[in-house]
This record gives structure tokens, C-alpha cells and sequence, in this order.
């Protein structure tokens, strides 16, 4: 009975899904924000039950996987300086204002460790279809726009397995930070290595014309380098991920992409869900404010820090800016990193529920912000032009 519940449950929140989906797609709204808004609906009907906790969890595994087989094209590889210039710009200049928030708000070490690295990442699922949409593919800053992501992805996966480890270890000081930060570096080294030395191998192990044995080897990689990473004291995510690096060079990555995304969609998709079902109606109210002070604060660090970027490498003041505008919606990693880690809904103001505040705020009016970039970007250079004339 209680598995025909659970299954039930998971089809009415697939069909409100596709509802509420399709009415987004209608709007040209962020769907990220939308999928965490009918989980928070569900939860009036439904409990998160086994089934939809798994394919959550599979969630993470998935979209991992995808950003790291993105990754072996673009800048990352043509432009490596870039990419870690321009990442480590964005980087010093959003991470402290996470840091000062969560000071501000007396949380413990790793909770305001935490809620930084939540409010430093870019969405780069929103950011890279506004581009696409609002055509500006060939904008002079969509290339460091791009460096950017790709740097914040990197790192936030390092930053998810080293938080990941610190919170298995229940406490945290400079040995455990040591263990886990050698832990972790260990297994990225084993994964280059493998990708580095036996690259034409694995291309041969993986060449199955057979689609159907191809799509269940693919799974199989997927979810043993999860299982190894967790079985180390890891997160699952960070060996998906890896495992998406090392596959990402093989001839059969666009092959790979296309077997694996109906999985990821779908459960990316209850993933929201899930995390929407798991904040409690009873901060909501009480969070608002405090999400848009957060989010007000890391809008003008993510414009500013794009702004510098900009004009360190001569982009005009306008692409510059521009550039800014681009990074400031939020959204899948910063409820990956919320929901990945065990929080304590006790404190005044709870790190999952704030973060659910602060993504729905951010990738709903951050999405509307990017849209609407170049008149705000006109008036505030014509009202700069006027003041310097007076």
C-alpha cells in the first residue's frame, strides 16, 4: 500500500509538473524557480516519500555528471588563464558577501561556509539559455561570461566534496580539514590520471552499438563513481561529476549526452521538487525579507565583479556590465549545496528554507533583470554621462 502511495504521489507531482512547466515555458520563466514552487504546493498533500527521495538523490548524480561532460569544450581549454583569472575575480569578489551574511545571521563556521558558496554560484542552466534566447551568443562578454561558469563549476564541486567530508566528520579542525581536503584531491588525481593515460581505452570499452547495453554501461560508470566517492566519505555528486570529466573527451560524448538526458530531466526535475516539498511554510514570511536583503547585496557584488572583469580585459563599459547582469541569477547548485548537506531547521533564520527564498527570488527576478539588462545598462550610463557633464 504504502508503495502504491508513494507511486501515485510521484505521478501527480510529474503531471503538475508538466502543468506548471509548460505555463512557465509560456512566460519565459526560470523552470528551476517553478518546479521548487509546486513541490512547496505538494507539500500540503503529499510527504517526500522513499521513491522520490532515491530519484532526488539521482538528481544530483545526473546533473553532476552532465556538467562535467560539458566541460571538455570552450575556454577551458583554448583559454585556461582566462578561465582562472575571470573565475578568481568573480570569486573574490562574491565569496566574502556570503561569508559577511552568514556572520551576520551568527551562523557556525560551516553553515556560513555553506550559505557563501550558495550565494556565490552563477546558474549557469539560466544564464546559458537567456544567452541562447536572447541571442547574445556572439556578445563580446559572453566568452568571459562563459570562463566564469565554467571556473564556479570546478570549484563548486571541489567546495561540495570538501564540505560534504567535513560534515561526515561531525566537527571541524585543521586535521579533518586536512584529511579531507587530501582526500578529495586524491580522488580528482585518480580520475585526470585515468582520463589522461587511458583515454583510447575507454573509448573501446565504450563503443557498444547495442543502445540499450551502452545506456546501462553509462549508468553503470555513473553510478559507481558516485558509489566509490561516497564510500570514501564524499558526496555522491563530486564522482558523478568526475565521472562526466572523464568521459567528456571520448568520441561518444554528444552519444552519451543524448542517452543520459531524459534521465537527468526527469530527475533533476523532482530533485526541485523534493527540495520545494522540504521547506517549512512556517519561515517563509519571516525569510522574505531577509532573501531580498541577501539577494539585493549579491546582485550588486555579482554586477560589480563582472563590471571589473569587463574593463580588466577592455570590454566597453556597456559589455562590461553587461557581463555583471549575466551572473547574477541563482539556482541548481545552490540547492544542490543546501540539499546535499544535513542542516539544522532549528536556527532563526534555516539555511535550506532561506535558500529556497533566495532562489526563487533570484532565479525568477534575476531572469528578468538579465532580460531586461540593456535599458537598465542605457539609463544608468546616460544618467553617469549627465552627472559627469554637471
Amino acid at each position: 500500500m504504502f508503495i502504491d502511495e508513494s507511486v501515485l504521489s510521484l505521478g501527480i507531482s510529474l503531471l503538475a509538473l508538466f502543468f506548471a512547466g509548460f505555463l512557465a515555458t509560456k512566460i519565459n520563466q526560470s523552470l528551476t524557480a517553478v518546479f521548487i514552487g509546486v513541490g512547496m504546493l505538494l507539500q500540503y498533500f503529499f510527504y517526500v516519500t522513499i521513491i522520490t527521495e532515491f530519484i532526488a538523490m539521482l538528481g544530483i548524480i545526473f546533473m553532476l555528471f552532465m556538467f562535467g561532460l560539458e566541460l571538455s569544450v570552450g575556454s577551458l581549454v583554448k583559454n585556461p588563464g582566462r578561465v582562472l583569472y575571470a573565475g578568481t575575480y568573480d570569486l573574490l569578489f562574491n565569496f566574502p558577501v556570503g561569508l559577511f551574511v552568514g556572520w551576520l545571521l551568527g551562523y557556525d563556521l560551516i553553515h556560513t561556509f555553506v550559505l557563501a558558496g550558495i550565494i556565490y554560484v552563477t546558474s549557469s542552466v539560466i544564464v546559458a539559455k537567456s544567452i541562447i534566447d536572447l541571442k547574445r551568443a556572439a556578445n563580446p562578454e559572453t566568452e568571459y561570461v562563459l570562463n566564469v561558469l565554467i571556473f564556479e563549476d570546478i570549484f563548486i564541486a571541489i567546495f561540495l566534496a570538501c564540505i560534504v567530508g567535513i560534515t561526515h566528520h561531525g566537527y571541524l579542525d585543521a586535521t579533518s580539514i586536512f584529511f579531507v581536503i587530501l582526500k578529495t584531491s586524491a580522488f580528482f588525481l585518480f580520475f585526470i590520471i585515468l582520463a589522461r593515460t587511458s583515454q583510447k581505452y575507454i573509448d573501446k570499452i565504450i563503443n557498444i552499438d547495442h543502445t540499450e547495453l551502452f545506456v546501462i554501461l553509462i549508468l553503470a560508470i555513473i553510478v559507481l563513481s558516485a558509489g566509490g566517492a561516497a564510500r570514501i566519505g564524499l558526496s555522491e555528486a563530486i564522482g558523478a561529476f568526475l565521472a562526466g570529466l572523464l568521459l567528456s573527451s571520448t568520441q561518444q560524448r554528444q552519444r552519451i549526452s543524448e542517452a543520459i538526458k531524459p534521465f537527468q530531466q526527469f530527475s533533476t526535475a523532482i530533485f526541485f521538487v523534493a527540495f520545494g516539498m522540504s521547506i517549512n511554510y512556517k519561515h517563509i514570511v519571516h525569510l522574505i525579507p531577509m532573501g531580498i536583503f541577501i539577494f539585493i547585496l549579491s546582485s550588486f557584488s555579482k554586477v560589480c565583479g563582472g563590471y571589473f572583469i569587463g574593463r580588466k580585459y577592455d570590454l566597453s563599459e556597456k559589455a562590461s556590465l553587461r557581463l555583471g547582469f549575466n551572473l547574477v541569477p541563482r539556482g541548481e547548485f545552490s540547492i544542490i549545496l543546501a540539499g546535499a548537506v544535513a542542516m539544522n531547521q532549528n536556527m532563526p533564520y534555516p539555511l535550506k528554507s532561506l535558500t529556497g527564498v533566495y532562489v526563487l527570488l533570484s532565479a525568477i527576478l534575476g531572469s528578468i533583470i538579465l532580460k531586461e539588462s540593456d535599458w537598465i545598462i542605457k539609463w544608468f550610463i546616460e544618467r553617469k554621462n549627465t552627472e559627469v557633464q554637471k
